[in-house]
């Protein structure tokens, strides 16, 4: 049995707290509540399930991953419910439970929200975190980790493309990506395959040569392949490398795929 501690029956979701008593077939633990002084204590009945985390070290990778693949369809299905709130859900190995079947429940607290975090959806950078805690100390889990982070660079939320990583274990984007520019003075294509290739101003210093631009570093930035996805690197460059709008650190190797948006300083490119 599991007890969490409300400070007060206003923060009770009575809404919640009934789609909870009904949420078994969804993958949630039911439970119930009394009054403890002033306060509401409530209970998870979790006979008969193991804590994941006690579970982990006896599992090897494709077992942790059938796991995981399967918590993403607990939240995809989830997420079509009004009555909870996946801020609700409780994020660690020690609150996720596996059955005798090895069906997963969560935990959600029917606690109210605050209408600020209503849409915070902290949830879903919750779900990556926990995906690699899962992988991170198994054999062959540190590549998987590599694909998840690589996956949440690309299609972050989207729950399908993580599920289709941890099916795959490897980027679909293994030949080659071709970088399209989009308001450089002129068009350019760069062709990229798994050599290392360097992008800049300056002919004898780069591949890819951004011309006209005063912007652009003479060895500006590199992208290159990892035996897992392609990335880009920044060097050290004087007005900085972007990946989909956000600015990314120096020296640093920040997954890409097909779809992403790169800018260099003020020069943008399409990933395909």
């Amino acid at each position: 049995m599991r007890e969490f501690i409300l400070n007060s029956e206003e923060l009770l979701d009575r809404e919640a707290y009934h789609f909870l008593e009904t949420g078994e077939d969804k993958g949630l633990l039911p439970c119930t509540w009394i009054r403890f002084n002033d306060k509401i204590k409530l209970f998870y009945f979790t006979d008969g399930c193991e804590v994941l985390g006690d579970r982990l070290k006896d599992m090897d990778l494709d077992e942790i991953c059938r796991v995981g693949k399967e918590i993403l369809e607990r939240i995809k299905e989830l997420e079509g419910f009004s009555a909870i709130s996946l801020e609700n859900l409780v994020w660690d190995v020690d609150s996720i439970y596996l059955n005798g079947s090895g069906q997963v429940f969560l935990l959600c607290l029917p606690a109210v929200i605050p209408a600020e975090s209503l849409t915070s959806q902290i949830y879903l950078k919750r779900v990556y975190a926990i995906l690699e805690e899962m992988l991170e100390h198994t054999e062959g889990g540190a590549e998987v980790c590599r694909q998840i982070e690589f996956q949440k660079e690309r299609a972050f939320g989207n729950w399908k493309s993580l599920q289709d990583a941890l099916e795959r274990r490897m980027p679909e984007e293994d030949e080659e990506i071709v970088l399209k520019s989009v308001n450089t003075p002129e068009a350019l294509t760069f062709q990229i395959g798994h050599e290392e290739f360097r992008l800049g101003s300056d002919a004898e210093q780069a591949d890819g040569i951004i011309s006209g631009v005063n912007t652009i570093s003479p060895l500006h930035a590199i992208v290159g392949w990892n035996e897992i996805s392609f990335y880009v690197m920044d060097m050290d460059s004087a007005n900085g490398t972007f990946v989909n709008d956000q600015k990314i650190a120096p020296r640093s190797q920040v997954p890409i795929g097909k779809g992403s948006v790169l800018r260099f300083a003020d020069c943008t490119f399409n990933v395909e």
